[in-house]
């Protein structure tokens, strides 16, 4: 997961796309990488903690157009709000039903997308995600 010492690279990347990187913007990345798969309330209350004149529908647009130019994927997992992830490698999602953790999972596709590939399909993407219960939620069931 990007660190916010990644904050060298988002500012290049805001550079090579010709984009303003304000303060606004800065703040929401490092809240995305200093915490793990965040709904945009929780990037809201962790950029508010350090920049409390920052509005909600400024944390929001911004996780927006991240989201639409590529910066961060904005996940769609059952049974939770939207929730963002830095990371843009391929992998999959785990969600704890009773808690509402999201975790990454590696994920091999490459049988998948050759036989998708052979049904002539030009793939755009993948959204693969588990569900069940997380390992502290089960220790603490017994």
């Amino acid at each position: 997961m990007p660190s916010v010492s990644d904050g060298m690279l988002f500012k290049e990347r805001s550079l090579q796309k010709a984009e303003r990187n304000t303060k606004q913007k800065q703040a929401v990345y490092e809240a995305l990488c200093s915490l793990d798969h965040p709904t945009a309330t929780e990037v809201f209350d962790c950029v508010r903690a350090t920049h409390p004149s920052v509005s909600r529908g400024t944390v929001f647009r911004v996780l927006g157009g991240f989201a639409e130019s590529g910066k961060v994927r904005k996940l769609r997992l059952s049974g939770s709000d939207a929730r963002y992830d830095v990371t843009l490698s391929p992998h999959a999602h785990a969600r704890c039903r009773v808690c509402g953790k999201v975790a990454d999972v590696a994920l091999s596709v490459a049988n998948a997308l050759e036989n998708a590939r052979a049904e002539g399909f030009a793939i755009e993407g993948c959204e693969v995600q588990f569900y069940g219960v997380c390992a502290e939620c089960t220790r603490l069931a017994r």
